[in-house]
């Protein structure tokens, strides 16, 4: 599993905000659905929202230093508190 220090998500968070509110998602439980590779390349997570639907959110590290953020919520934040809540 890849180690993610608090320090790095900090730095990858648009905002403080952003940041705080990914941590009170991942506290709260909030995911109902954790994936990820074998490989640790690709993290997916399925978390409830304010949404009708669950959003999906996912985190690609083929590139370890260039991590690619995806989520299905209308945030316009990248990555949003939803990705930050992944890890």
């Amino acid at each position: 599993m890849i180690e993610i220090t608090e320090q790095q998500i900090l730095s990858l968070a648009v905002n403080a905000t952003a940041a705080a509110n990914g941590k009170k998602i991942s506290q709260k439980g909030d995911f109902v659905k954790l994936e990820r590779t074998s490989d640790d390349t690709l993290y997916v997570g399925e978390c409830k929202g304010s949404g009708k639907n669950n959003y999906i959110t996912s985190a690609d590290y083929i590139d370890k230093a260039n991590p690619v953020f995806r989520c299905s919520c209308p945030s316009r934040q990248f990555p949003c508190k939803h990705s930050l809540a992944l890890f």
